[in-house]
């Protein structure tokens, strides 16, 4: 779908079923259309441009570094933001960066914990955290603490908020959030309803709800920077993984985000560029997964 990118991190689309996506660097882009500069942007690292949601007026939300902190901010029509959520240490590494939308329009924004544990579990800071956030006023509140690096978010359809976690050197995460949630760090790791060690790095994530791919239907879609994968996870009655299905295994590189289209389509992104890659020809790209005609 498009080539010659920087560093993808986030794929959405507007009401008019037209594609948007960030590059870490600091463009904006909706396919097809010249690049915008998101003002303030400060790349380094792991920090920059990142997540990305639009909602069903239209409005676009993004979070990224800036010169003090991480921030989501709505973008507005004259090229001002209104700022939602501000006072999110940052550093090189462990930024979070991950934007869902929720039932009700409520934003969810995932945080790291800038490489400094101990603010996971601290109530006084919005590191390490699932943030719920107002689209309107912000006012953003804790939605979930206890995590060391949150690198996608996604909503069952009708059912819960999932993300994906990045463990230390073990213990990669899959875990089910709820209001309250606990996810142990620095205490414990692994403790997700799916765990990876060695680990794998997962990343974005969606749910496959759509007629183009019916085998899929239902299924918890992620892909994976280190494993370089994109995986279907199937689950049983009970909630609890019953099969998990690894596909394009190292075909493409390192993979940073995963969607589906209005098309039924899967989306996926890479993330060659990002320093820990090897850039092959075209990278960073934006590909399309869909049934062959």
């Amino acid at each position: 779908m498009a080539g010659g990118l920087d560093t993808v991190w986030a794929l959405a689309w507007d009401p008019e079923g037209r594609l948007w996506y960030t590059e870490r660097g600091g463009r904006l882009t909706r396919l097809g259309e010249a690049p915008r500069t998101v003002a303030g942007v400060t790349e380094s690292g792991e920090g920059g441009l990142m997540g990305l949601e639009i909602d069903g007026r239209g409005r676009i939300f993004v979070m990224y570094t800036g010169a003090v902190d991480n921030r989501i901010v709505r973008l507005e029509p004259d090229g001002s933001q209104t700022v939602l959520a501000d006072g999110i240490t940052k550093a090189s590494i462990h930024n979070g960066g991950r934007l869902r939308l929720g039932p009700g329009g409520t934003l969810y924004a995932a945080t790291g914990d800038a490489a400094q544990p101990a603010l996971a579990p601290d109530p006084a800071s919005r590191n390490g955290k699932v943030l719920r956030i107002d689209p309107d006023r912000g006012e953003p509140s804790v939605f979930s603490r206890g995590h060391r690096n949150i690198q996608g978010l996604c909503l069952a359809p009708g059912g819960p908020l999932m993300a994906t976690e990045h463990g230390p050197d073990r213990g990669d995460e899959i875990n089910v959030l709820s209001p309250g949630f606990d996810g142990g760090w620095p205490g414990t790791v692994g403790n997700g309803v799916r765990n990876y060690t060695p680990t794998i790095a997962p990343a974005g994530c969606a749910f496959y709800d759509s007629e183009l791919i019916p085998e899929w239907r239902g299924s918890m879609l992620f892909v994976t920077l280190k494993g370089r994968d994109l995986r279907r996870l199937s689950f049983g009655p009970d909630g609890s993984v019953s099969g998990e299905e690894v596909l394009f295994d190292g075909e493409f590189g390192r993979l940073r985000d995963v969607a589906v289209g209005p098309d039924g389509a899967v989306y996926i992104t890479t993330s060659n560029r990002d320093g820990r890659g090897s850039p092959a020809a075209g990278d960073d790209r934006i590909l399309r997964v869909a049934p062959a005609p």
